[in-house]
């Protein structure tokens, strides 16, 4: 069974971490969706800058890792750099890329939780949250209110995926160690006696007895 995407607690955490800290952003910030795409160019840079640094660290031990570090790395800083000081350039899509993500990840979830269902007992109402992100993603494609608005409420959904995200992480974690303690080893049991069989198993142990012949009966007298 694989848990895509929630391979480690980090990852799945910092999406719920980001999505709900750009959500407050989205709904309580002024000109939100600028500032957004800010936030977004400062995750870029900082990945690009965490690349490079893990590259230049395991240059040594895998040279052809380290160029593909190398290169996403300075992609990513160029793309973080160009947002951040030109944030208009997408600030007026924001709300369609954040559907677009929504739905990506809600689906995500859909597809983890469903695998994960079987293992740790949880009904539908466990979807529900993640079904909710993945509307809301498709909501907000068709951007039918002004961006004003709509900023707010594609906040809210990012807030709400961030708290199914949370959830579906523990559910996620608990269907794992339920997953790992089902397919760990039985014990072995030590083997039933055969009847009509002699065990044996001792008998490297035996060490010879001393003993003294006698014949004549008048030995024995002699002894008693």
């Amino acid at each position: 069974m694989f848990f895509v995407g929630y391979k480690t607690k980090f990852d799945s955490i910092t999406r719920a971490v980001a999505a709900i800290g750009i959500g407050l952003v989205m709904i309580f910030g002024n000109n939100a969706p600028v500032k957004v795409v800010k936030i977004i160019a400062l995750l870029l840079i900082a990945a690009g800058v965490a690349s490079l640094v893990y590259g230049l660290i395991k240059s040594k031990d895998q040279r052809g890792m380290y160029q593909v570090l190398i290169v996403n790395a300075v992609l990513d800083v160029v793309l973080g750099l160009l947002l951040f000081f030109n944030p208009q350039w997408v600030a007026g899509f924001i709300v369609s890329i954040i559907g677009i993500v929504l739905i990506l990840f809600g689906a995500l979830q859909l597809f983890v939780l469903a695998g994960a269902m079987s293992l740790i007992g949880t009904g539908f109402s466990s979807l529900i949250l993640s079904i909710c992100a993945v509307v809301g993603g498709a909501f907000l494609l068709f951007n039918p209110f002004t961006i004003n608005v709509m900023s707010i409420i594609a906040g809210c959904f990012l807030v709400l995926y961030g708290v199914s995200e949370l959830i579906s992480t523990w559910r996620v974690l608990k269907a794992r160690n339920e997953y790992e303690i089902r397919r760990a080893p039985a014990p072995e049991s030590p083997e039933a006696p055969v009847p009509g069989k002699i065990d044996a198993s001792g008998i490297g142990d035996a060490q010879e007895v001393e003993f003294e012949r006698i014949d004549d009966p008048d030995d024995l007298d002699d002894m008693n």
